[in-house]
């Protein structure tokens, strides 16, 4: 016998070189592909004062302005926030859009009506209804610290449109 096992094995050593990295490489893709499909990760980035089609809607403009409210702790600012929201044939349903800064530290704020003791108003809208099918308007108010000046973006995503979500450019 001559030549080792090494030389007797050499194209089946080859080939598993080459297939082990490519099987890792396939499983890995295909399970990324369809991560993608239930988060939110390509914005549609309407500019302020403009709107868009989203989800079967016509969503926008979108504007912002700082306020005061006397149940804002210490230290902060309430953004309050109005989004035109206008259903198509199909309704639109969304969560209570997050407000982000489009620069520095990218931060993010939930709506606040809860922490600024807002009673409840059957008239404000802070979430997109599926059982809307006129025009109406998202109010939102969010606290932000007082360093936060903007530009601020409102994100608003539709389950059915995912992984595409809105940014609504603001500036108060």
């Amino acid at each position: 016998m001559t030549g080792g096992w090494g030389r007797r094995n050499a194209l089946w050593l080859a080939l598993a070189a080459v297939l082990a990295p490519l099987t890792v490489g396939v499983v890995a893709a295909n399970e990324w592909s369809e991560w993608d499909l239930g988060h939110s990760t390509k914005p549609i980035t309407v500019a302020a004062g403009e709107s868009t089609s989203y989800s079967g809607a016509r969503v926008g403009p979108a504007r912002a302005e700082f306020t005061t409210d006397p149940a804002a702790p210490a230290g902060s600012r309430v953004v309050s926030v109005t989004v035109l929201v206008e259903p198509g044939n199909d309704p639109i349903s969304c969560a209570t859009p997050l407000l982000r800064e489009t620069g520095g530290a990218q931060r993010q704020w939930d709506e606040a009506s809860f922490e600024l003791e807002r009673d409840f108003d059957a008239n404000r809208t802070t979430f997109c209804s599926a059982e809307e099918s006129l025009r109406y308007s998202l109010t939102l108010d969010y606290l932000v610290p007082e360093d936060a000046a903007g530009p601020f973006a409102i994100e608003l995503q539709a389950g059915d449109a995912l992984p595409r979500f809105l940014r609504l450019i603001v500036e108060p």
